[in-house]
């Protein structure tokens, strides 16, 4: 009797990952696609300057033709890695018999939402406002006009600074949550998980810096520039 019920086990785990196949491929093709995407569109972001000069960054991003462009790209890739690839990892783990990583796929499916909403709100903040503002300032005449337009422009600037740090704490925060479930469950390589825990926490920190710092160094520089690379 012990036997069958091993047997009816394997066989459900093993209908269990058919099934979720397609998924699984799907979510990975999406994230991956995603994640290359993104990483070539901040590729191509200006970067020569100091990124906390304002007055020479600013100039910068007024005089780039791709601006708006580039940021599109990075939200077409971070929301294929988030609706594909988070999504396909929530179906994946939805379902399990442990409750523990049913309650975290749900809570990880959350936070995803909310993360994909708010990199939304940092990509009309960077991508659109921002690139309105530094056009008029540059155009302006010199006089106070021309001061004030740059003062808003650096608002909006601050603005990014607010909503990119909160971005990467959530989206670290998702990246730990999912690395968890993952790392309980059987269905997929516990490294896997583990890798996103680690993932996880360097993205926080990236986060709580940008809240201090705020863009201290160029792209892909220092733990901000190890958390957009993985």
């Amino acid at each position: 009797m012990q036997i069958k019920e091993t047997i009816s086990e394997m066989t459900d785990t093993t209908t269990t990952n058919l099934s979720q196949r397609p998924v699984l491929i799907l979510g990975s093709v999406s994230f991956i696609a995603g994640a290359i995407i993104m990483v070539l569109s901040t590729m191509i972001h200006p970067s020569g300057e100091d990124p906390f000069n304002h007055p020479l960054v600013l100039a910068e991003y007024a005089h780039s033709e791709l601006w708006v462009g580039i940021h599109i790209g990075q939200f077409v890739g971070t929301m294929m890695v988030f609706v594909g690839g988070f999504v396909a990892i929530y179906r994946l783990l939805v379902n399990s018999e442990s409750s523990i990583i049913s309650l975290l796929g749900w809570l990880g499916l959350s936070l995803t939402i909310i993360t994909a909403s708010t990199f939304a709100i940092l990509q009309a903040v960077d991508g659109v406002a921002l690139k309105f503002a530094v056009d008029s300032w540059i155009a302006s005449p010199e006089g106070d006009e021309k001061d004030l337009i740059f003062r808003v422009a650096e608002g909006i600037r601050w603005t990014e600074y607010g909503v990119n740090s909160v971005f990467r704490l959530l989206q670290g925060t998702v990246a730990i949550i999912f690395g968890l479930a993952i790392a309980k469950n059987l269905l997929v390589n516990r490294w896997i998980g583990v890798g996103g825990v680690i993932v996880g926490i360097i993205t926080v920190i990236a986060g709580i810096e940008v809240s201090y710092f705020a863009f201290a160094y160029p792209n892909f520089e220092g733990i901000r520039g190890i958390s957009m690379i993985i």
